[in-house]
């Protein structure tokens, strides 16, 4: 599992692309995100670019009753995309791959004029959380969490 700042800077790179799409800088913005996914892969960088024109596409294309919940589905995306490919690296390669991140989403250009998803977030939707066999879910937990077993009727009381 990543650090909290790991993470953070994760769900920062996916606001910036929900944020960046459709706007002039996009191209540009697109491909540094895509050289920054592929490590210098060419077929893989071709395939983020796809991905990212998918996610642009989308979000362009989105009635205004679904923008808010379609940005915020996309930012958690990437999130999880930028995250995934964070942990994928060794130890040594993770922090200054994380730093480069950082700039490319420091430097990004702004002036979308879509509403900005908080991280992890997923608006205008219903969500559910479910968890079973003594596990624990959550969406954000803050302070400590206990745990224990209900306890059990007395069979004389049904």
């Amino acid at each position: 599992m990543l650090p909290e700042d790991l993470r953070a800077i994760a769900a920062e790179a996916g606001i910036a692309v929900v944020e960046t799409a459709g706007t002039e800088h996009w191209i540009s913005f697109g491909r540094q995100v895509a050289s920054w996914l592929a490590q210098g892969g060419r077929q893989v960088e071709r395939t983020q670019l796809a991905r990212l024109t998918e996610t642009a596409t989308a979000l362009r294309t989105a009635t205004d009753a679904y923008s808010p919940s379609i940005a915020a589905r996309h930012a958690l995306d990437w999130q999880i995309h930028f995250t995934d490919a964070l942990e994928r690296l060794s130890a040594e390669a993770r922090g200054p791959a994380a730093e480069c991140l950082r700039r490319l989403v420091r430097d990004h250009p702004a002036g979308s004029t879509r509403p900005s998803p908080a991280p992890g977030a997923i608006t205008g939707e219903n969500i559910r959380i479910q968890a079973d066999h003594n596990s624990f879910a959550a969406n954000v937990v803050n302070g400590d969490v206990h745990m224990a077993s209900p306890s059990v009727p007395d069979p004389a009381q049904g």
